[in-house]
């Protein structure tokens, strides 16, 4: 071109610099490098789901022609076993969403606007369970409140004769389920009421009305959406929740739809098209729920924030003050001293018979964990590997996604935006039954990487999110600055835009790493021999073994998450991950 020398700099750039402008085919590199991660992602996110509703609609048999019909749903519909799993799964989102609304709205207040005693360290405390497997919460119950050999059964029978508790069955798992299910609501409600002006709780009690008159009439209606965004949540994530009702429900016949297409997908002939029909009522079931919630809390038009300045305000309940205190304190006994503390007195002895025997605590269940048992030996090391590796991919390919999405007017951005957030209303055992379809052909199957593939598309969500929630605090003239000095994309990546992104992208990483370590319906449907993770060692362990080793293994995964829990709030704090 007239003007143009590729031999020289001109404005920084060199003839490398200029051929990297005109990338592959005279096309911009950095956005044939932005739309080619963005478009994979949505490919890989979209796959696993049209996949097995694809195959939901198979016949096929040996030697046969493969017929495509609605003879599986039918089939479905006309299985007793199966109602009577969409029952089950129905009962136990009711009663966990109910269960934790009601317990994770009151903590919220309590924190939120009362003058409880210990306020902030509660809030920190109350948010614990979501980062602990609620698999590992139901293995704790269980040596808890199993129907003879359970602790608290064992002081009962002691102290008053009885045997009151059995942890099994369809209370036992809304139970565990609502505990480890109650900081999602606590935290999107506790949100609301921080950021809700107090002048229209002081106007309704200026008008006579009391405290809880206030709350009922005027504090929850105004924070509904959140609720209301919380209580979807709840419900759709309880339908797909795996590891609670495989331990609890399961060995009482009480079945859900993901414990049934993990069922149909564990036989020794697989029956791929029946899991699929039944994982793809529960997909259904969920998107509708998902999708009634965005618009029900898009409708809304309740206004908490005003343009005035204010401080939330604190209401005093004088002698009630201590009655808040025990109910939040109950909730931190319930939700993670007896699970944490029983796990840990069960690791301490060799065999475990519900009791504490001071004279038999020892450590010889660690020494067989760390150094003996290299099957769990070396599903800590997967692990391990899987939330370093895992995460650090995911955080790169979410950081380029979010910039993709919201640094460029590129085409289908908002499709991206979309799609890329799918992953949080679909169940993971339906997601995993994709991945095993794509995938069973092909080289990864049945090694590590099919795993790690798995883990970051099924959580990429929360890694675009950690970093978005930053980027867009950013302004645009920064990015825009250092392009126009003459700096490449990677460059004003690396120099620029990452560093402002750090705590975000660290963040995410962590909270990315945790995900990945306790991860355990994918794991255990797409594990093979030398590629098990730490959640499917302690399957087998809880099958085959001790409970003295169960429990030792579940407090090396917790002890491994509490670091992370404290790296985080040392790092970026806590409010980057309330998301």
């Amino acid at each position: 071109m007239p003007g143009e020398n590729l031999s020289f700099k001109k404005g920084g750039d060199d003839l490398g610099h200029t051929l990297y402008k005109r990338g592959f085919l005279g096309l911009d590199f950095e956005r044939l490098l932005l739309y080619s991660i963005s478009y994979i992602l949505c490919i890989f996110i979209i796959s696993p789901v049209v996949i097995p509703l694809i195959n939901s609609f198979k016949i096929e048999a040996w030697g046969k022609e493969t017929v495509y019909t609605v003879n599986n749903y039918l089939s479905c519909f006309s299985d007793p076993r199966i109602l009577s799993a969409i029952l089950n799964t129905l009962w136990i989102s009711t009663g966990t969403t109910l269960f934790a609304t009601i317990v994770g709205c009151s903590l919220a207040w309590l924190v939120a606007r009362t003058d409880m005693p210990l306020r902030k360290t509660f809030e920190m405390l109350n948010t614990i369970p979501i980062f602990l497997s609620p698999f590992v919460g139901a293995i704790a119950w269980m040596y808890l409140a199993a129907p003879r050999a359970g602790f608290l059964n064992k002081l009962a029978l002691k102290w008053f004769g009885v045997q009151p508790f059995n942890i099994y069955g369809l209370f036992g798992v809304i139970w565990v389920t609502g505990i480890f299910f109650t900081p999602i609501v606590f935290l999107l409600t506790i949100g609301a009421l921080k950021r809700m002006d107090p002048s229209l709780e002081e106007s309704s009690r200026g008008c006579g009305a009391g405290i809880i008159s206030t709350t009922c009439r005027v504090t929850l209606p105004l924070v509904s959406p959140a609720i209301l965004s919380a209580v979807i949540l709840v419900f759709v994530s309880s339908a797909g929740e795996f590891g609670v009702p495989l331990t609890l429900g399961v060995p009482y016949q009480v079945e859900t739809l993901v414990t049934i297409v993990f069922e149909f997908l564990q036989r020794e002939n697989p029956d791929y098209n029946s899991a699929a029909a039944v994982g793809s009522i529960l997909l259904v079931l969920t998107i509708f729920l998902t999708y009634l919630a965005k618009r029900i809390v898009a409708g809304a038009s309740y206004t908490t924030v005003t343009g005035k300045g204010y401080r939330p305000s604190v209401i005093p309940l004088r002698r009630w003050k201590y009655l808040g205190l025990a109910w939040n304190s109950l909730y931190f006994v319930v939700a993670i001293f007896l699970p944490i503390f029983i796990l840990f007195v069960a690791s301490l002895h060799k065999f475990w018979y519900g009791m504490i025997n001071l004279s038999k605590l020892n450590f010889y269940n660690y020494y067989e964990l760390l150094f003996v048992d290299k099957y769990a030996v070396q599903g800590f090391k997967n692990s391990l590997f899987l939330a370093v590796v895992g995460a650090t991919v995911a955080m790169c390919v979410s950081t380029l996604t979010s910039y993709f999405i919201y640094r460029t007017r590129s085409y289908g951005r908002s499709w991206v935006e979309y799609i890329s957030n799918l992953p949080v209303g679909i169940p993971g055992i339906v997601m995993a039954m994709g991945f095993l379809l794509i995938f069973i052909r092909t080289p990864i199957y049945a090694t590590i990487w099919i795993l790690m593939v798995s883990y970051i598309i099924r959580f990429i969500p929360y890694g675009i999110r950690s970093v978005s929630s930053v980027l867009l605090s950013l302004s645009p003239e920064l990015d825009e600055s250092s392009r126009g000095c003459g700096a490449s994309f990677f460059k004003t990546i690396k120099n620029i835009t990452l560093p402002l992104l750090k705590p975000g992208f660290v963040a995410g990483w962590l909270l990315l790493f945790i995900i990945f370590f306790r991860e355990f319906p994918i794991s255990m449907l797409l594990w093979s021999s030398g590629n098990q993770v730490m959640s499917v060692a302690m399957w087998y362990l809880l099958e085959h073994k001790t409970p003295g080793l169960t429990g030792g293994f579940a407090i090396m995964q917790i002890a491994v998450i509490f670091i992370a829990m404290f790296i985080i709030q040392k790092t970026v704090g806590r409010s980057e991950i309330e998301m």
